[in-house]
């Protein structure tokens, strides 16, 4: 339950959690194919078990390997989702709704960065 506690590690799991559900709420719609609902799901495990080793070693130790992991996760994400979308999509990626996908996991993505910096920066005030 000490996770409940530290809001900065929860937000950053939940919205790695948002990764996937977004993805299926645009898969029930009709927007993605089901093989962008597993790379959604990737995304959410990769970034949910960073979020986590992250809370862990802000209790454990002074390393800062998983809080630099969270702030690198999201840097590969950016510009990996426009590059998979096109080789899937190609100009369908023009349409609107797929824009709209493409922007919304940017936007995580780049609230993540956010997140991750304010991470490290606990993790930094912890040591000193």
């Amino acid at each position: 339950m000490e996770i409940m506690e530290n809001k900065v590690y929860l937000s950053y799991i939940l919205l790695g959690l948002l990764y996937f559900i977004s993805k299926v709420i645009f898969y029930i719609c009709g927007f993605v194919y089901f093989r962008g609902v597993i790379l959604g799901l990737i995304a959410a495990i990769l970034t949910i078990l960073v979020g986590i080793f992250a809370f862990r070693e802000y209790k454990r130790s002074d390393k800062t390997i998983a809080h630099t992991l969270a702030i690198l996760l999201p840097f590969i994400i950016i510009p990996l989702t426009p590059i998979i979308m096109v080789r899937n999509l190609g100009s369908e990626i023009f349409q609107i709704e797929k824009l709209t996908i493409l922007f919304i996991f940017e936007l995580i993505a780049i609230l993540q960065i956010i997140l991750a910096i304010l991470l490290f920066k606990k993790m930094k005030q912890r040591e000193i």
